[in-house]
């Protein structure tokens, strides 16, 4: 051992705080780029939140969609429905027309006259089909609701309201009666 033991310890404890001296640096280096990566990753996902929550609203836009149209079509298929528009179109094909509260407008009786048979007929199959097209349903309703429909509008040629009862007609029959 050397006369002056304190410089042994001496240099081991520099020795010893240059070690520790580099060890604190790689760790203050690593916490920097644990710093820098949640950083990253906290604005990545800032980013990716309104695409997130844009996902997560027309999912539910969706399915709300698809709710309201199946309660939709499940109304315009109720027997209710079809009885109601069965009733209008006998009450058009009558030759004294009653008018009615909710009427839009008088029907045009030589129209409804000429087209009798078909709208008879057409209400028939209405009550038949159990679940009839919505589309077609619809375009019933329109037909008999409708102000500016060929049933009403003297501004519109005779052959659209045959055009829409044939066509209201061949979606009726396609379907399958029960």
């Amino acid at each position: 051992m050397s006369p002056n033991n304190s410089d042994t310890p001496h240099v081991r404890f520099r020795v010893r705080a240059q070690s520790d001296l580099d060890e604190a640096q790689r760790s203050l280096a690593l916490l920097t780029n644990w710093r820098a990566g949640s950083t990253a990753a906290a604005i990545v996902m800032a980013i990716l939140l309104p695409f997130a929550i844009a996902w997560r609203v027309s999912y539910l836009v969706a399915i709300a969609a698809s709710i309201i149209l199946a309660a939709t079509r499940r109304r315009l298929q109720s027997a209710r429905t079809r009885r109601a528009l069965a009733a209008g179109l006998r009450r058009t094909a009558s030759p004294i027309q009653p008018s009615r509260r909710f009427d839009p407008c008088p029907v045009l009786a030589d129209r409804a006259a000429a087209m009798a048979g078909q709208l008879l007929e057409l209400a028939n199959a209405l009550e038949q089909t159990r679940t009839p097209d919505p589309a077609i349903v619809a375009l019933i309703r329109e037909l008999l609701t409708d102000g500016t429909s060929p049933l009403y509008n003297p501004n519109l040629p005779a052959t659209d309201l045959q055009t829409t009862l044939t066509r209201a007609r061949a979606g009726i029959t396609a379907l399958p009666t029960a």
